[in-house]
């Protein structure tokens, strides 16, 4: 009977014992579990930190001190590497380490220098043992035990992450070399977040003086060209008017040989006045004081007063000039002076580059056509609105122009062909200009060609005018496209 009691004994201490390891198993799991709860906890927050933008030293510490805290740890820090001298600074630490932030400590006699230099964790269990150790540090801390992982950016290692702990505590394990490995990668991301962000601001920095740069260049262009105005176009416009006056012969007859030295002289005047006017609308444009005039304009008498001004071009060539326009009334909504100077400076090109003999044709057609649309906002994607317009063309029989010379076509001081524009006069400007007045209304221009079969100028202008945001928006539903 007394061996039936020892097996009975027998299986209840092995029950009780069973049941024990079980509790103990279950208290560990959920030890392990509130660890694991922690953890991720704690790499919210900080991940919050970094969604936030906070400011990297706040960063820094409260990644040490996540560092420290995790792997129940003594103290915590992040070292960083100067990239011109190499040197290792303490950017954040916690606990005994706390008085070193803003120190630095030495790459061969610190465990953060070992690991920064060979780019591999270090799992320290006795300082005093390790050559590695920082010793300044440990006498005054009195540090025993250290675990530090490197932190790398793109390759290449900026610094040190790691944790201390005391004689009294233990040794520390792989799980913790993972733990700041995982907190390294959020101290590079916080990092490299700071740098792209100073790198933003010195761009916009160097992008507003250069801004300010071009506002003082082109404050002291126009402000030059006003003075030219006053200093060039006063007494140019004397020298023309005294010399028609001798041309003329109110001041006594002219013979044949003065003649033919004050006509050139007249002439060439002339040109210098155009391009001193050229360069003062220029620098309006540019600098934003060019006024429309907006009114509705009769496109019809608008051409025909541009060619009845042409025919004193004509003289000396055997040109033909005509025009073609669309029946019916054609109205546009425009400033007809700056039109009528893109259309005259169309004319006149053609007159001077299109040989004897040749043809020169104005044309107007009333059409429909998609046409951009004011953005709200610079980032917007570009918008078009299909709007009633009339296509304005000038054509003529000359020699054409290269492809290759097409896109310099409207560029400031561009001539496509010197030796030609050297024989037939030309500033290099009128394009420019006729582009600027055109893009200045919110419409197009353009120009085709095929060599040696001639040349066709063309502007496309909406009927109702330039549209303004406003007015963009308020009519966005018809007919858009």
């Amino acid at each position: 009977m007394a061996w039936v009691i020892a097996i009975a004994a027998a299986l209840l201490l092995a029950g009780v014992w069973i049941e024990h390891r079980r509790a103990r198993r279950l208290a560990e799991s959920i030890a392990a579990v509130r660890r694991h709860a922690a953890e991720i906890e704690r790499f919210r927050a900080i991940t919050q930190s970094l969604l936030a933008g906070q400011e990297l030293t706040g960063t820094l510490q409260a990644v040490a001190t996540a560092a420290g805290d995790l792997v129940v740890a003594d103290s915590g820090y992040i070292t960083l590497c100067d990239p011109d001298t190499g040197a290792l600074t303490v950017a954040a630490a916690t606990g005994s380490t706390g008085a070193w932030v803003g120190k630095q400590i030495p790459r061969d006699g610190s465990v953060a220098g070992w690991v920064t230099s060979h780019g591999q964790p270090a799992l320290i269990h006795d300082l005093s043992q390790d050559t590695r150790g920082f010793r300044e540090a440990n006498v005054q801390t009195g540090l025993k035990r250290e675990v530090v992982v490197p932190l790398r950016s793109h390759g290449e290692i900026i610094g040190a992450i790691g944790a201390n702990r005391t004689a009294d505590m233990p040794t520390f394990g792989h799980h913790d070399v993972a733990l700041l490995e995982r907190l390294g990668d959020m101290a590079v991301l916080a990092i490299e977040n700071a740098q792209a962000l100073d790198h933003s601001r010195r761009a916009r920095a160097g992008l507003a003086a250069k801004n300010a740069e071009l506002e003082e260049a082109l404050r002291t262009k126009s402000e030059f060209l006003r003075n030219m105005s006053h200093e060039l176009r006063t007494p140019l416009n004397s020298i023309i008017g005294f010399s028609e006056l001798l041309q003329s012969g109110s001041a006594g007859e002219l013979n044949e040989g003065q003649r033919e030295f004050l006509t050139p002289a007249i002439r060439n005047s002339r040109h210098l006045l155009q391009l001193i006017n050229d360069l003062l609308d220029l620098a309006k444009v540019d600098a934003g004081r060019m006024e429309l005039q907006l009114a509705p304009a009769n496109m019809r008498a608008l051409i025909e007063g541009v060619l009845e001004d042409s025919r004193g071009l004509l003289a000396g060539h055997q040109l033909q000039l005509a025009h073609e326009i669309t029946t019916g009334p054609v109205t546009v909504v425009c400033d007809d002076v700056r039109i009528r100077q893109v259309l005259f400076n169309f004319v006149s090109n053609a007159v001077k580059f299109t040989p004897d003999g040749g043809e020169i044709t104005v044309r107007a057609t009333r059409t429909a056509a998609p046409l951009p649309v004011p953005a709200q906002r610079a980032s917007d994607t570009a918008r078009l609105k299909t709007r009633p317009a009339v296509w304005i063309a000038v054509s003529d029989t000359g020699p054409g122009i290269r492809p290759e010379d097409m896109p310099r076509l409207f560029q400031e001081f561009s001539q496509v062909d010197s030796s030609t524009s050297r024989k037939s006069g030309g500033t290099g400007l009128g394009l420019v200009l006729c582009r600027r007045f055109v893009e200045l209304h919110g419409w197009t221009i353009g120009a085709e060609s095929v060599p040696g079969h001639g040349s066709t100028f063309w502007m496309l202008l909406p009927e109702d005018g330039p549209l303004r945001l406003g007015d963009a928006y308020a009519r966005a539903g018809e007919g858009g496209s």
